[in-house]
């Protein structure tokens, strides 16, 4: 039979062994569980930016529809300022009754008085 303090060795190498193991298991639990905060904290930082993108992406789509609105406006109003141009005169008209009015404008055109018909008369 082995002796008593053959046993207390043993029984103390187990203990220390036990103790050895258990201090690296805590070790161990401490590092899962950090390894899991920032696993947590790096979930957190991807759902914020993956909400920022989608209120980004929104914007953007929200910014586009409306230029998309605000372009097709200016198409349709530049076809009705098109319509509305082919009746205004053009600028060979304009100037054919600048001419007619040139024409009948009695401030412009040289008319003769009867005195001055009777002077012209007089001195011949």
């Amino acid at each position: 039979m082995p002796e008593k303090t053959d046993i207390q060795v043993i029984l103390s190498e187990l203990v220390r062994r036990m103790n050895e193991s258990a201090r690296r298991i805590r070790a161990l639990e401490e590092k899962v569980s950090a390894t899991e905060s920032k696993m947590s904290s790096l979930e957190d930082i991807i759902l914020k930016g993956n909400e920022r993108i989608k209120n980004t992406v929104n914007k953007i789509e929200s910014d586009f529809n409306s230029i998309e609105a605000r372009l097709m406006k200016t198409e349709n109003d530049l076809t009705k300022m098109n319509k509305n141009m082919e009746k205004f005169a053009r600028k060979s008209e304009l100037k054919e009754i600048e001419n007619m009015i040139s024409l009948y404008n009695p401030l412009k055109a040289s008319f003769i008085t009867k005195e001055e018909v009777k002077r012209l008369l007089e001195k011949r």
